[in-house]
């Protein structure tokens, strides 16, 4: 994805996000926001950047941020990643790779929303050039399927740059099957660029094992 495209998709997300908060506050649901990087357990430090990811496995926090979508239940973990900029550089994340890694060293990569939007239980899964082998590749993908929801969308993770002082944050969704816990999984994350340095940070390798 372009960093242009990913841009005018981030403005359509803050539009969209503004309309759904207002619309959730009338209904009475609380409205998911993610802390600041430093707040949560599963987290790494580099210069002035801290990322964090935390795995959303339990009903309850898949309520808080999906409502009643639960995508344990068609085998998708949804991972959250935080990044909070303490300095006064710019990050940029158009490079950016969020791996999940197995206890086997499979290398998995993150679903779109659009993947998942058109997702069929009944056999189709989406595909991925990172991720053979999964069943029903040749079968004709759905246009709404349970997984088409804005709640999806919404929080998908988009951004493509950080701010001095600010923090990003969004989920991304692996497929990982029948899987209750995340234990001897973690979470590689590379290609962030230091604009004032033009200098690639070192990866950052985060254990999801207590997460």
């Amino acid at each position: 994805m372009s960093i242009m495209t990913r841009l005018m998709r981030s403005f359509w997300i803050v539009g969209f996000s503004l309309v759904l908060m207002t619309t959730s506050v009338m209904s009475g649901q609380e409205v998911f926001r993610a802390r600041t990087a430093d707040k949560y357990p599963g987290k790494e430090k580099q210069e002035k950047l801290i990322v964090a990811v935390k795995p959303f496995l339990s009903e309850k926090d898949q309520k808080r941020a999906f409502g009643n979508v639960r995508l344990l239940n068609y085998g998708f973990v949804p991972l959250l990643i935080v990044l909070t900029n303490t300095g006064k550089s710019s990050f940029e994340l158009k490079n950016l790779k969020v791996r999940l890694i197995t206890p086997d060293r499979e290398s998995l990569e993150p679903f779109s929303g659009e993947d998942l939007a058109t997702f069929n239980p009944s056999g189709h899964q989406p595909t991925s050039r990172n991720i053979p082998g999964l069943p029903g590749l040749n079968k004709k993908r759905v246009k709404k399927g349970p997984l088409n929801r804005p709640e999806i969308m919404n929080h998908e993770f988009l951004a493509p740059i950080i701010t001095p002082e600010s923090t990003a944050s969004g989920f991304l969704y692996y497929s990982v099957g029948d899987v209750q816990s995340l234990r001897g999984y973690f979470a590689y994350i590379s290609g962030i660029m230091d604009l004032s340095t033009g200098r690639e940070l070192f990866y950052f390798e985060i254990p999801l094992d207590k997460l």
